[in-house]
């Protein structure tokens, strides 16, 4: 009888231990609260740094043909464009669908339901990548968006 009260002890403590895991600092699941994290505090430029190149370079394109189409009524700012007016709620769980070593998937829960999100290594550091996401300019104009960030 006290051997098997030990041994459900130790089953618990192992299942309690494992619920109580804590994200690696370096994984996507952590890059990505980083992020909501940013947007949350209205720290647009640490969100912009935590987006991928391909990323930022459609934002920055579709920047600077908004600011050539308006004549420059509307100014070239990205980071504008991308975060005027987003802050998202509480994040929800964060859970890894899929990864290798150089690309993430993520399944994202929030008050307005769950999503996908994709994260890129680049440099050893996971960013999030939104570049399927952002609209781009067809010949007979502007394309409508696939999702919002």
């Amino acid at each position: 009888m006290k051997m098997g009260m030990r041994i459900v002890g130790v089953v618990l403590l192992v299942v309690v231990a494992a619920g109580c895991r804590r994200e690696a600092p370096n994984s996507p699941e952590a890059a990505y609260r980083g992020f909501i994290e940013a947007l949350q505090k209205g720290n647009t430029r640490k969100a912009w740094s935590s987006l991928s190149p391909s990323t930022r370079q459609k934002v920055e394109e579709r920047s600077k043909a908004i600011a050539a189409a308006s004549k420059g009524v509307v100014r070239d700012e990205p980071e504008l464009l991308l975060f005027q007016g987003t802050r998202p709620g509480p994040l929800g769980e964060v859970t890894q669908l899929k990864a290798d070593e150089s690309v993430a998937v993520l399944s994202v829960a929030s008050a307005s339901g769950s999503r996908e999100v994709k994260l890129v290594k680049d440099s050893g550091k996971w960013l999030v990548d939104l570049s399927d996401s952002i609209p781009t300019r067809s010949p007979q104009g502007p394309a409508e968006p696939r999702d919002t960030p």
